[in-house]
């Protein structure tokens, strides 16, 4: 079936943060404990608020972890992002073709908007809903709800794409369709435990699920 609109999750969906995530964890853990976090602990928090990962590994002092993380991230942010191959052109037809997108992120929407820039990617989307517009957040249904009143479609005319479980719970409990993206760092089975409606190999999968063009 095609859709009239798309949300996305931001970092590795669209964008591949991944190794600026990792390091910006293990810099902020080995400059505060003297440990090091690996990738595998850092992925389980993908997808969603960097507080919460900050309250789970470092409770005794969250904003402090916090401020450095976020001084690191944005120092690094632009050397250490790199894009997806065909993401940029896709989400180009995909606009061309009267899909309304927006991105919806557990990232602050400022962040957000600096990576899409990096793409040249910010002019496609209606709409860009941060991790400081919503009181709660992924995987509760908030988020996706705030985008799809932006965009102003509803749920049954829209589909989620995203890397991570929450993404799919997210958009599940707010009433669209899914689709989990085979390009994610989080364990697959995880997101096959969400029971995705849609799985893309690749972002141009998008295409032939929205009806559109491939020109």
């Amino acid at each position: 079936m095609g859709f009239k609109g798309v949300l996305f999750d931001l970092d590795g969906t669209l964008i591949d943060t991944s190794d600026l995530i990792i390091r910006s964890f293990q810099h902020t853990f080995h400059q505060h404990y003297g440990r090091t976090l690996t990738p595998k602990e850092v992925y389980a928090f993908f997808g969603k608020p960097l507080r919460d990962a900050m309250e789970f590994y470092g409770p005794d002092k969250v904003d402090e972890l916090i401020r450095t993380y976020r001084e690191f991230n944005l120092a690094h942010h632009d050397e250490l992002t790199t894009g997806f191959t065909k993401v940029p052109e896709t989400i180009q037809k995909l606009y061309n073709n009267g899909v309304r997108m927006a991105i919806v992120t557990s990232k602050t929407k400022g962040t957000a908007i600096r990576g899409l820039k990096l793409f040249d990617m910010d002019k496609y989307f209606f709409a860009v809903i941060g991790h400081e517009e919503c009181q709660t957040h992924k995987p509760k249904p908030e988020p996706v709800l705030r985008a799809l009143a932006a965009i102003k479609l509803e749920p049954t005319d829209c589909l989620m794409v995203g890397d991570s479980p929450f993404d799919l719970a997210s958009a599940r409990a707010a009433g669209t369709k899914t689709a989990a993206v085979r390009w994610t760092q989080v364990d697959w089975e995880l997101l096959l435990a969400e029971q995705p409606d849609y799985e893309l190999t690749t972002i141009e999968d998008l295409l032939t699920i929205c009806e559109v063009e491939n020109k």
